[in-house]
């Protein structure tokens, strides 16, 4: 099995996508060029948008409890929120929300 190397996106480059992004380039080309995870993207995206430049700023990590997953499972599922709405609302990964609701979809809270 192949090692992935994962891409690591410092401040410049999350500037450097949005303003590739507002030069009318595509979410697309961009996640081709740099391999940068279209969904991260997207939410930088929705970020900059919102906040500025402060939004390209890397957040601390959330540590999530079970009551806070809980919390933020329920949410997505009752409000039938996008994994990007429940992403800047939350400050966690639109891929660890996936996961989470994976874990739940197909365990219940047991899992």
């Amino acid at each position: 099995m192949s090692e992935r190397k994962r891409n690591i996106h410092d401040y410049a480059d999350r500037l450097k996508y949005m303003r590739l992004l507002e030069f009318e380039r595509s979410f697309n080309s961009i996640y081709k060029e740099f391999g940068i995870n279209r969904g991260q993207l997207c939410v930088l995206w929705d970020k900059y948008q919102m906040y500025g430049l402060s939004g390209l700023q890397k957040g601390k990590q959330i540590k999530a409890d079970f009551a806070l997953k809980k919390k933020i499972v329920l949410d997505i599922e009752e409000n039938h929120l996008s994994l990007r709405s429940a992403s800047l609302k939350y400050g966690a990964c639109p891929q660890r929300l996936s996961a989470w609701l994976k874990l739940y979809r197909g365990n219940g809270w047991a899992a």
